[in-house]
């Protein structure tokens, strides 16, 4: 395997830009829009959605 080849993403530091992109968009711990946040602060009467939502 060659240095600095990410596969999908490409050879050298293009390529190790566009996979760090991805990695942080992928994992990162700070997202707003993940499912877990939306519902934590939310108990089973105080929730705004219902079964027929689901």
């Amino acid at each position: 395997m060659k240095d600095f080849d990410f596969g999908y993403f490409g050879t050298g530091d293009e390529g190790y830009a566009q996979y760090m992109t991805a990695f942080e968009r992928n994992f990162s711990t700070d997202s707003t829009d993940s499912f877990a946040s939306d519902d934590t602060d939310c108990d089973a009467d105080s929730c705004d959605s219902s079964e027929e939502d689901f």
